[in-house]
């Protein structure tokens, strides 16, 4: 359950597949002297402006584009390096001397500076969800993320299947579009294929939704088949929705352990700010980030709101971590 109050706080480059992912450095020379004292709204309010800009970039192109194949197997296609170029040709005019990390190689590394130089890093997925889009799914995100020193402190995330933009500035709090989602502490009721075991909690009408990654890479979890038998498990095939979709109130929960850093940091401060909670397999924060040592590591992650959160984890404690 999600509780809104109304808050108003208010091109095209060379095709690449290599599939790399870059600390993009951004060069010092004529930069504005960076302010240490950026407020994290004003950094909101920048990277929805981003979002839209990367998110209609791609809905724009929407069943327009053909699919190539990066050497990891994975898609890509146009839509992704168009949309990132937007986002990258912003970040470098208006905060030149703050670092980005992107999954994609596309804009020139010249224009940014080294990860260690700033302690602002602007983390970006401008298409999360390709396969979805590549096949004619509208169920794809854009999601911006501000990092100061490791630690997420902005983030907006554009929802495609909806146009709905979510945000979150660290200290104020979740927005869908302009309204302010809170998330309710209770637990929803166990799903109807447990339900002869479990007593629905009173005042629940709901089943426990939880969605999940696809587990391509690495086999599933024994802890995920036994909830497969519990609960609602949905994969929408957008990691960063999966996330934000907790803080929104359309899942209760969410799991995956082969996402990268731009899938989760925008989404790990929607679901901090709407009350909720996101940590690692182990309950520990995933936070800071050593950005210079990262190179593109899974991580293993679990979101939701806090009882159901705390539920989860204890599930997955009582089996073999790997």
């Amino acid at each position: 359950i999600v509780h809104l109050t109304c808050d108003r706080e208010r091109q095209r480059s060379a095709f690449s597949t290599t599939g790399r992912f870059d600390l993009y450095p951004l060069t010092f020379e004529n930069a504005a002297t960076m302010s240490e004292s950026l407020h994290p709204d004003e950094l909101r309010r920048f990277a929805v402006e981003l979002a839209h800009r990367g998110g209609r970039a791609a809905d724009r192109l929407f069943g327009k584009v053909s699919v190539r194949r990066k050497p990891d197997k994975s898609p890509v296609t146009e839509a992704d390096h168009i949309a990132q170029d937007a986002i990258l040709r912003a970040i470098a005019e208006r905060f030149p001397d703050h670092a980005v990390l992107v999954e994609e190689t596309l804009a020139d590394p010249s224009r940014h500076g080294r990860i260690k130089s700033s302690p602002y890093c602007w983390v970006v997925d401008p298409l999360d969800g390709t396969r979805n889009f590549a096949r004619g799914i509208r169920i794809y995100a854009c999601s911006i993320a501000v990092l100061y020193n490791g630690r997420p402190i902005a983030g907006a995330i554009y929802d495609a299947s909806s146009g709905v933009m979510y945000s979150a500035a660290s200290g104020g709090g979740a927005l869908r579009n302009e309204d302010r989602i809170l998330l309710d502490g209770s637990v929803p009721a166990i799903s109807t294929h447990h339900a002869a075991n479990v007593a629905p909690l009173v005042g629940s009408d709901r089943e426990t939704t939880i969605a999940v990654g696809s587990f391509r890479r690495k086999p599933m979890p024994p802890f995920v088949r036994d909830w497969i038998g519990r609960y609602l498990i949905r994969n929408m095939g957008s990691t960063s929705l999966h996330f934000a979709w907790i803080a929104a109130g359309l899942v209760d929960a969410a799991y995956t352990n082969e996402c990268k850093l731009w899938d989760i940091a925008a989404a790990a401060l929607l679901i901090e700010e709407s009350g909720g909670l996101m940590t690692t397999a182990s309950g520990a924060s995933p936070w800071p980030v050593q950005l210079d040592a990262y190179g593109g590591e899974d991580f293993n992650v679990l979101g939701g709101a806090r009882a159901i959160h705390h539920q989860l984890l204890t599930d997955m404690r009582g089996h073999d971590p790997s």
